[in-house]
């Protein structure tokens, strides 16, 4: 390694396994430096859980005792000695020389290059895509982000709320806002009748991992005791003129319309693999979990050399697993900077706890599959694409003038090119157009994604500096 490079290794993302894997990595001596778009550690899991502990300790008792098991790790990481760098925006990666990297960041204003021998990607999961008509309006927003103004500013919405999709971040959020003393009008449940391996699957999860299971079920059953539940939801609009004012909805074989003010989505999380995509690491769809994932070998090295993939970046694994698989990775990324040779499971640590976390994993992705409707829009007015506002019909139509593949597709539709760069329309696009020529998702294949990964000027790379010695910023 060159001597001008003092970090030898670069970890973006500080949820779960970005805190833990950096804090395994500094407590053995190796120079780690984290960088978190977010202004404090610990992802969306534990978003703001210092403040709320420092400040807003009342609200702890709203977000529950597993959002509390993030103090312990933000404690660890700030102790372990290793940098970190908050309010931080990765916009490239590309190789710096023979054994090293470059990390292209955006802080405070600034655009510069880092340099380090080995980057660790935990950028974590985001909310699946739910296009449906009228999911543009003003007034319709996804479960996490107001989980997020709960978690970060303790925010509660008001006025009548109506909470629609499935998963288990949906019960948890709603019995959240029960706790803080807020209501939903209705929850309309997407999820379809489980089949009998879905069931099965329970089982299995209840027998290796209780805890979690009863405290999923907790949820449901505080949730249902309170709330209005509308099941086997399907054919869900949003109207309103220039803002949401109402939904409609068939229920069990039933059509429903209902006044509301707010409409909170959920339909589960997609791993984040925008940066591990522009880097150049291979991907593969995930028929079990139906997203994108990084090619994996061992614990979590990528197809380019010295780019590895943590938590649920890899596959949504929850935070629990996501810590131990930082820890696997930290032992895998140590034994790569020595030159040794590590086994799959990295310190193969807690075999038990891996094995539990998998098989709950399993149950979920099988008893709360996407919705049908969320996923492939039957609807050919529904907007795919927000940014460009492009429809369902659109990308069928260019479909059906022989594009194979969403990258063809942006000369016609320009879908994929706004501001979100297909983070919201990807995974749609794709699947229209694979439903439309009867081919798998690895045929039709994902978005090209080129740096700047985030938005940066020309101003900002006319002044583009190149760190040597992190240190000095």
């Amino acid at each position: 390694m060159p001597e001008n490079v003092v970090i030898d290794v670069v970890v973006v993302g500080a949820g779960p396994a970005g805190m833990t894997a950096a804090s395994c990595l500094a407590q053995s001596g190796v120079r780690v430096l984290v960088l978190d778009e977010h202004t404090a550690p610990g992802g969306q899991v534990y978003r703001g859980v210092e403040k709320v502990t420092d400040k807003r300790s009342a609200d702890l008792n709203v977000l529950g005792s597993h959002y509390r098991n993030g103090s312990k790790l933000v404690e660890r990481l700030h102790s372990s000695g290793a940098q970190y760098w908050p309010g931080t925006s990765v916009w490239e990666i590309s190789a710096a020389g023979e054994s090293t990297l470059a990390v292209g960041v955006v802080r405070d204003g600034r655009v510069r290059l880092i340099q380090a021998g080995h980057i660790i990607l935990a950028t974590g999961a985001m909310e699946r895509p739910t296009p449906f008509p009228g999911w543009t309006l003003p007034g319709v927003m996804t479960v996490g982000a107001a989980q997020t103004l709960l978690k970060s500013s303790g925010l509660v919405p008001d006025g009548r709320i109506a909470v629609a999709g499935s998963g288990p971040l949906l019960y948890l959020y709603v019995s959240q806002l029960i706790k803080a003393g807020k209501k939903p009008q209705v929850i309309l449940d997407t999820q379809p009748r489980a089949s009998l391996q879905a069931k099965l699957s329970v089982l299995a999860a209840l027998t290796v991992d209780p805890a979690s299971m009863f405290r999923g079920l907790g949820w449901m059953r505080e949730v249902r005791r309170e709330v209005r539940v509308r099941k086997r939801v399907h054919r869900l609009r949003a109207g309103g003129v220039e803002k949401l004012s109402s939904i409609s909805y068939v229920s069990c074989d039933r059509q429903f319309t209902d006044d509301v003010d707010l409409l909170l989505v959920h339909d589960g999380v997609i791993p984040n693999t925008w940066l591990a995509m522009s880097a150049g690491c291979r991907h593969h769809w995930d028929v079990q979990q139906r997203c994108w994932v990084p090619d994996i070998t061992g614990a979590g090295q990528t197809s380019r050399q010295s780019v590895s993939v943590v938590g649920d970046a890899a596959g949504i694994i929850g935070a629990d697993a996501s810590v131990l698989h930082g820890e696997a990775v930290a032992s895998e990324v140590i034994a790569c900077l020595e030159g040794k040779q590590q086994n799959a499971l990295g310190n193969a640590a807690h075999p038990l706890l891996v094995r539990q976390q998998r098989l709950l994993r399993r149950c979920l992705d099988q008893f709360y599959p996407p919705a049908q409707e969320f996923e492939l829009p039957p609807d050919d007015e529904t907007i795919v694409c927000r940014c460009e506002e492009v429809t369902a019909g659109q990308i069928r139509q260019v479909a059906t003038l022989g594009c194979v593949g969403p990258n063809q597709g942006k000369a016609f539709t320009r879908c994929g090119m706004g501001p979100c760069m297909g983070r919201k329309c990807g995974v749609t696009v794709s699947r229209l157009i694979a439903e439309h020529h009867g081919l798998g998702m690895d045929e039709v294949g994902h978005y090209r994604i080129r740096p700047p990964v985030k938005p940066i000027t020309v101003a900002q790379l006319a002044e583009l500096e190149i760190d040597a010695d992190a240190h000095t910023a």
